[in-house]
């Protein structure tokens, strides 16, 4: 039964860790392991049940020991993805294999307002870990930009992912004439974290140019 779970909790693993480490991290201080997973839980959320329900099926996966010992030795600076592997959350692949094929813009220029479409198409050799997909962005002035998404892994075949970006000028990106160099890399686990199963599989650049 935990095996089928394992994939489709991966997302809520990462999600729950990534906003939730705090609060477990105060509640392990105030309660420790004598009221077991459910104490803990209920202390660290105690008004949100779902956040605790979820707690407590992370929890349980591993027993309350092991759960507030690698909250202790991680949750500092926690890697969202190698933790919830060691949880059994996310599925491990060691020794994935990945070559981008080909990456298009469309289109390839435009002035600003435009949407670029940019298409990523790659394929796996060996099956890869739980990871993620990172997108970053260079303009020609301003600070750089781009956005990450977590998978948990693909079996070996082709594959594309499209990302789509709108340049219209706001607050945060000023999206100035000029040229914009771009950067897709897949990772298996967190992309340059010092953890076991985590690797750059692939990472290729490209371009597009948003005119006066």
């Amino acid at each position: 039964e935990r095996a089928g779970l394992e994939f489709s909790f991966c997302n809520l693993c990462n999600s729950f860790m990534g906003q939730g480490i705090n609060q477990l991290l105060n509640a392990i201080l105030n309660v420790g392991v004598a009221g077991g997973c459910g104490e803990l839980c209920a202390a660290a959320f105690p008004n949100k049940e779902s956040e605790a329900k979820i707690c407590n099926l992370l929890c349980d996966g591993v027993g309350i020991y092991s759960f507030i010992k690698l909250l202790n030795k991680y949750g500092k600076d926690i890697d969202t993805i190698y933790f919830c592997e060691v949880l059994k959350a996310c599925p491990v692949h060691d020794g994935g294999n990945a070559a981008i094929d080909r990456i298009t813009v469309n289109p390839p220029s435009g002035p600003q307002g435009t949407t670029f479409e940019i298409d990523v198409f790659f394929t796996v050799k060996n099956e890869t870990s739980t990871g993620e997909m990172i997108f970053q962005v260079a303009p020609p002035k301003s600070q750089p930009f781009g956005d990450g998404e977590l998978d948990e892994g693909f079996k070996p075949g082709q594959y594309a992912v499209k990302f789509t970006l709108q340049a219209e000028p706001s607050e945060q990106e000023s999206f100035e004439a000029g040229n914009y160099n771009f950067q897709f890399t897949l990772c298996d686990g967190e992309c340059g974290a010092p953890y076991p199963h985590t690797a750059l599989l692939a990472s290729k650049a490209g371009n597009f140019t948003i005119t006066a």
